[in-house]
């Protein structure tokens, strides 16, 4: 890698972790070796299947079942893990469906690099696009909904109900806040000595306001539930 490469890298992992919430840029050459037997890997050149039943413009219908055999055929809990079993080289993808829609889920499944060419994420040996369609609905039922209003009427101070609402979401999927969670993405275990309140509230109300692409999500949060996280994260110092 050039000097300037290595500058550039620097100041956009800089941002970044300033930010506290976006994934920080991963050069090609320090990216996690994907084991033979991790992930069947495809050669990016192999031509994108035909999709194997859906009409024209009609969105394809995923099998839950069949996607449950695929996700272990394809040994998917080798990088990633579901509420804390398998993997961690990846994000826990028990609450996916929080974070993702289904069309992004297909898209990214299918080819990672399409989406994020520096993602460490192969592409996967897939026979068809029904195939991923019904990995995808399989990762659809994973889903837990977020009792909001119940954690927001509780009797309790800004900060706990932060916090649950930091494990209904189930940001440790991503992020590492203390003893738990996953390394690779910005560590919150003490954000608050670093990101001041206004701009944590900026981030998490819009995160693709502040860095269009970043791998980071909006969640569409209410002004009730940053308050709660804002003043949560905060305490982590």
């Amino acid at each position: 890698m050039t000097q300037i490469g290595k500058i550039a890298i620097g100041l956009s992992t800089l941002f970044a972790l300033t930010l506290g919430c976006a994934e920080p840029p991963v050069p090609r050459e320090s990216m996690p070796t994907i084991a033979p037997q991790t992930a069947k890997a495809v050669v990016s050149a192999q031509a994108r299947p035909a999709p194997a039943s859906a009409p024209a413009g009609q969105a394809m219908t995923g099998r839950p079942d069949v996607g449950k055999e695929l996700f272990k055929k394809q040994e998917c809990v080798n990088c990633h893990s579901i509420r804390g079993h398998g993997g961690s080289q990846g994000p826990d993808l028990a609450q996916v469906g929080l974070r993702r829609s289904a069309e992004w889920l297909n898209n990214f499944i299918y080819d990672p690099s399409e989406l994020f060419p520096e993602s460490p994420m192969p592409r996967l040996d897939w026979k068809s696009e029904q195939e991923v369609a019904d990995v995808v609905a399989f990762l659809l039922t994973l889903k837990r909904e977020v009792p909001k209003e119940k954690i927001l009427q509780a009797k309790a101070s800004d900060v706990e109900k932060g916090e649950a609402f930091v494990r209904a979401y189930d940001c440790r999927a991503c992020h590492t806040i203390g003893e738990g969670g996953v390394a690779g993405y910005p560590d919150l275990s003490h954000v608050g000595r670093k990101i001041r309140p206004e701009w944590e509230r900026s981030w998490l109300k819009d995160t693709q306001t502040i860095k269009p692409g970043t791998f980071m999500p909006t969640f569409g949060f209410s002004e009730p539930e940053l308050d709660a996280i804002v003043a949560y994260l905060h305490t982590l110092k």
